[in-house]
């Protein structure tokens, strides 16, 4: 893959292309092997088209296919293949088409987009105005796609059946997603354990979360050894979210969740709320990052805050109970914590976060202590969160 644009070099904007293509293509039994970045030159881009035709069948390029003056990843390909640049009646068709749909004019700058490399093909655009380019050449394919992410994802399908892309066989790999357990507890976990070689194993870490990979023979077999080592740490066994996967869980059981947020800042509720149906399952929330509204809104008492504190299993558990009562669900999950920089004591360091559940069949809290920027910390203790309102579920399915 090779990633166009002087935004991604500058540091303006992160690539959101890599991984969904990667994905696609290896569920397709494609693996990629290398992604470069080149900037909006078209030297740059020749060069890394170059360099990456001579390892690969296949190469896929994003960004620089728009109207503009510093949209120049085709002109750079056909350059880099040595073939003229023309106007493609399809590709003219694609843009005309797409204005006219939405009933304006085509400007003549958009026809920019309809001028590819002599026996190229153009791939219709569901999503946006430039058509994919597909260009065939001395056994190899070349796809150029927008640097728009929605569109990428629109237009990868129908480029890789354009090129003659067919799935291939794709080699054993298992995959554990798991939450609550740090990289490197997982890692002295399994390696004492003796299980499988950890050596074979891929590490994915995020904040309160990590993918194990396996990949290779006896996959299965070496995944569900590693899983007996994690009781109620594993999620999922294929690319689902954790949110995904707590919404499945309510839903299987007839449930409504709530949430009360205070470090969070309603982070929590954005993730669950990122759900394609999750209204079916979530109720809403509170953000009360103040004690005032910890107070006046989900009733925690005055006894609690001044004795154990904000930061406290009892604070966490009055909040739960509290966004439980006001929105009527049957479940609720609250944090409160010091995200930092500031606002630690001794006692209660930056990373410090209580986590409580509370569910039809009774209440749990647990503190945890995260490591990282403040941004991490919020980020790792909505993942435990939500890692322990499955495992609470859990304990109610029996």
């Amino acid at each position: 893959m090779i990633l166009v644009g002087d935004e991604l070099l500058e540091g303006r904007v992160s690539d959101a292309n890599l991984c969904p293509v990667a994905r696609a293509l290896g569920e397709m039994g494609l693996r990629v092997s290398e992604g470069r970045i080149a900037p909006d030159e078209p030297a740059a881009i020749a060069s890394a088209l170059a360099g990456a035709l001579g390892e690969s069948r296949l190469v896929v390029t994003t960004g620089g296919l728009g109207p503009t003056d510093d949209d120049l990843t085709v002109a750079a390909v056909a350059a880099a293949l040595g073939l003229p640049l023309e106007e493609s009646p399809e590709a003219a068709a694609c843009v005309k088409a797409w204005y006219a749909a939405r009933g304006a004019a085509c400007p003549p700058s958009a026809m920019k987009q309809a001028i590819l490399p002599r026996g190229a093909t153009a791939v219709p655009n569901p999503a946006g105005v430039a058509p994919g380019v597909v260009i065939l050449t001395d056994g190899r394919a070349v796809i150029c796609l927008p640097g728009v992410p929605r569109e990428v994802e629109a237009l990868l399908p129908a480029c890789l059946a354009a090129a003659g892309i067919r799935r291939m066989p794709a080699a054993e790999t298992a995959l554990l997603r798991t939450w609550g357990i740090p990289e490197n507890r997982l890692y002295d976990l399994i390696s004492s354990s003796g299980v499988c070689a950890v050596s074979d194993l891929a590490f994915l870490p995020r904040p309160g979360l990590v993918d194990i990979k396996f990949r290779g023979a006896d996959s299965s077999k070496r995944a569900g050894a590693v899983a007996d080592l994690l009781p109620g740490s594993v999620y999922s066994t294929v690319w689902k979210s954790l949110e995904e996967t707590v919404g499945d869980a309510l839903s299987a059981d007839n449930l409504i969740l709530s949430v009360a947020e205070s470090c969070t800042g309603g982070l929590l509720g954005g993730r669950l709320t990122s759900v394609a149906g999750s209204s079916d399952w979530f109720a809403g929330g509170v953000v009360a990052y103040s004690n005032y509204l910890k107070r006046s809104v989900l009733k925690v008492g005055g006894d609690i805050l001044a004795g154990t504190g904000a930061v406290s299993g009892e604070c966490a558990r009055a909040m739960a109970a509290g966004a439980r009562a006001l929105t009527g669900s049957d479940c609720a999950v609250a944090v409160t914590g010091i995200a930092g920089p500031g606002g630690a004591t001794p006692a209660k360091p930056v990373g410090t976060v209580w986590i409580a559940v509370e569910t039809p069949s009774g209440s749990t809290a647990r503190e945890w202590r995260f490591g990282g920027a403040r941004q991490v910390v919020r980020e790792a203790a909505c993942s435990c969160a939500l890692g322990m309102v499955l495992a609470a579920l859990g304990a109610d399915a029996g």
